[in-house]
């Protein structure tokens, strides 16, 4: 059986009050996994366009960071609609990766943030917070 939550690590890599500026996001180690899927989001309240790219390195500390070429993703909040993308990247050539997104000129500080899904683990179950339950009876939660 296939879980997200035993077949897969979630980790929040980002998340502020940002404005006119790069949310760089904290830096996965790919040892053991083949994919990242990044999921970049905004909260709604003002019409922005913002972007969001992949980076790799060979140095623990991204050091040497170059982006990978064609990862530019843009998405959009809008005032009553929150913005949400997923940018994955599969066998990334180098060891660690990171995200950035590219938050716009806004009115106020608009909240946003990066969560990492690394996909396709070598050795499972993954530790993560969080329940899963197999067809559960109905009745009180």
């Amino acid at each position: 059986m296939q879980s997200i939550l035993k077949d897969t690590k979630v980790t929040l890599l980002a998340l502020k009050n940002a404005d006119n500026e790069a949310l760089t996001s904290s830096i996965l180690d790919m040892t053991g996994y083949d994919s990242v899927a990044f999921v970049a989001f905004a909260l709604k309240g003002e019409a922005l366009d913002f972007s969001i790219k992949a980076q790799q390195g060979d140095a623990s500390n991204m050091s040497d960071a170059a982006d990978l070429a064609g990862t530019a993703v843009a998405f959009s909040t809008t005032i009553p609609a929150d913005g949400l993308t997923i940018l994955e990247v599969h066998q990334p050539s180098d060891q660690y990766v990171r995200a950035l997104v590219t938050v716009p000129n806004a009115t106020a500080a608009t909240p946003a943030g990066v969560l990492s899904i690394q996909l396709n683990a070598k050795n499972v179950p993954i530790s993560n917070a969080g329940e899963l339950h197999v067809s559960p009876a109905e009745g009180t939660a």
